[in-house]
């Protein structure tokens, strides 16, 4: 349906094409989100805790977002900041199970560190190496957003890979074809958490290539 939206004419027929039922699921997911909104915003500021919604409400008169942008970035923030968690768990799960070796490994080092559950805590599992590079090598292999997160040219073009293009165009880098480029890693196939460990093997891999929630001043406001 992005892609879509750049053709006026062709989304509108799709649209009218598209079940009555995918309609009103879409409808009725919208409208979870909105009804969350209004939930929120009858807490105000007062609310228990901080969330993300503490800092939409502190913006100044006039430069906050209107009701309008708040439903829509709320369905926004539902999807990624559960989807990309879920899909990501399940994605390392699978691998680790497919390498019981890296398996090993890792249960290993968590059973090491910690003497129960009550003892962990983000900080300290985030320090945890083998654990952290089996998660990167994860978003690897697995990234749970697998399309591009896109870009558009500044006003003089741009060259990119040798090639001009033109000016206000959106550009855009698959993950998966980019993270499984042999160019960016070696033996991009395979599940190995090493390489995000210094081994020499892999001292050539763009491990800066990795960007799972995109770059810059746009990138994923939740992503730690």
């Amino acid at each position: 349906m992005s892609t879509l939206a750049n053709y006026k004419l062709l989304v509108r027929i799709i649209r009218k094409l598209m079940s009555k039922t995918r309609n009103v699921a879409r409808y009725n997911h919208f409208q979870h989100s909105v009804t969350r909104v209004t939930k929120r915003l009858e807490k105000g500021r007062e609310a228990e805790g901080v969330d993300l919604w503490d800092l939409v409400l502190a913006q100044e008169e006039g430069k906050g977002l209107t009701r309008g942008e708040m439903d829509s970035n709320a369905s926004l923030f539902m999807m990624a900041g559960t989807e990309t968690t879920a899909t990501l768990v399940s994605g390392l799960t699978y691998l680790l199970l497919k390498h019981p070796e890296c398996m090993k490994k890792v249960v290993e080092e968590i059973r090491s560190a910690f003497a129960n559950t009550d003892d962990m805590t983000m900080e300290q599992l985030a320090a945890l190496p083998y654990y952290g590079a089996c998660i990167k090598e994860a978003f690897r292999l697995y990234p749970p957003v697998p399309l591009g997160l896109p870009r558009v040219t500044p006003e003089d073009g741009s060259t990119i890979c040798g090639h001009y293009v033109p000016p206000n165009t959106v550009v855009t880098t698959p993950q998966l074809a980019m993270y499984t480029q042999p160019d960016n890693f070696k033996r991009p196939l395979e599940y190995i958490p090493e390489r995000w460990l210094g081994d020499k093997e892999f001292e050539d891999d763009q491990r800066h290539a990795l960007q799972p929630f995109s770059v810059g001043a746009r990138n994923c406001v939740g992503q730690k």
